[in-house]
């Protein structure tokens, strides 16, 4: 079964258990967060990795299929007060950035922050596809925050500090 299916139908029993049984919930849609401790398998410290050890910087495909990407420190603060307020139960928040970048313009965000000498490779495709665009509607979250979310360029700086320990 398709992952969005998958995760569809996950939101419909919460919501079905609620209206039966007054079981209350919330739902996150997660979108691309990045920070410590992440598995060099993801993109931000995979491209992080290569870009601080001058080694060639890989993209699949032409470098435009674009996404955001939220910090791990605005994920977590989101969460825990979106959890710590009993007036936000039963509702879904999406927990992402609003500010889209794609893979090309990521890499130059992370080659300028290393200063890297890096050369960018282009790989064919992934055989599956990719999907082209990513931006999840962020307006309940930045509501919850009640301020602006670290930009790609800080959240990088700070990982890359933090990789560097």
């Amino acid at each position: 079964m398709p992952y969005a299916v998958v995760k569809n139908l996950g939101e419909a029993y919460f919501r079905s258990y609620h209206q039966e049984y007054g079981l209350d919930y919330t739902i996150f849609r997660f979108f691309n967060t990045y920070g410590p401790q992440q598995s060099k398998d993801f993109v931000i410290p995979k491209l992080l990795h290569q870009a601080l050890h001058n080694e060639d910087i890989t993209i699949y495909g032409d470098g435009l299929q674009s996404r955001t990407f939220c910090y791990i420190d605005d994920n977590i603060e989101a969460s825990y007060r979106i959890f710590s307020d009993d007036s936000l139960k039963n509702e879904v928040f999406n927990i992402g950035s609003d500010l889209v970048y794609n893979i090309k313009e990521l890499v130059d965000v992370i080659l300028k922050v290393t200063g890297s000498n890096s050369q960018i490779i282009h790989l064919p495709a992934l055989e599956e596809g990719d999907m082209t665009r990513r931006q999840p509607d962020n307006s309940k979250m930045k509501a919850v925050l009640n301020r602006e979310l670290i930009p790609l360029e800080n959240g990088i700086v700070k990982l890359m500090e933090h990789l560097k320990k």
